[in-house]
């Protein structure tokens, strides 16, 4: 652990260098989502600014550089396979007072992690013209539909197809209402979306 000003910078020097992110080739690894708590914790806790405005300026390279190619996915206690920086964001998400504590920066960092939602299916109904209507709860603010999706289906050994969200409408609690096109069978309670973009990011 760092505890002068001195061995802050030089820990971040080394951990941007290519400890888990490589500022110069502007890519993340998979170890950012195991080092992200860390580095909240330090933005929460750190002794000095330049700890926590180290701690942040990592959260932002791994939230935004982008994974090289087949390392852009990591294991969850919420799913596998689950796109890095979807993975990172639901982390930053859940400390988002600490963040909004943390000024300007913070808040961005907040605003950045929203980008990368998250929908968990509650319940479906299958409607006569084919299409899928779920009642599922949002995390992040995802972009107006029509928007292609990555759905992952419980217990998340098959690999991920794609989706159509054609409506989609929630309220601020988080409790939303979708329908989907192009569904696979089989979709049922607990399975989640991601979006599609987000399993695509490879450097």
């Amino acid at each position: 652990m760092s505890t002068t000003a001195n061995e802050t910078g030089d820990a971040a020097s080394l951990l941007a260098g290519g400890g888990f992110v490589c500022d110069h080739a502007g890519m993340v690894f998979p170890a950012a989502y195991a080092a992200t708590p860390i580095l909240l914790n330090l933005v929460e806790h750190g002794q000095r600014p330049r700890i926590k405005d180290a701690a942040l300026g990592l959260l932002f390279d791994a939230l935004c550089a982008l994974p090289p190619a087949g390392h852009n996915r990591v294991d969850t206690a919420h799913g596998t396979n689950v796109p890095l920086c979807c993975a990172i964001a639901r982390r930053i998400r859940s400390r988002r007072a600490v963040l909004r504590a943390h000024g300007r920066y913070g808040r961005q960092l907040i605003a950045e992690a929203e980008l990368h939602w998250r929908l968990t299916i509650e319940e479906t109904e299958l409607q006569l013209d084919g299409t899928l209507t779920a009642i599922a709860v949002l995390e992040g603010t995802p972009l107006p539909p029509p928007a292609e999706a990555e759905l992952h289906v419980p217990p998340f050994m098959q690999p991920a197809v794609t989706v159509r969200i054609d409506a989609l409408t929630a309220d601020s609690s988080g409790a939303a209402c979708i329908q989907l096109t192009q569904t696979p069978s089989g979709i049922i309670p607990g399975s989640t979306l991601y979006p599609a973009e987000c399993g695509l990011r490879e450097h």
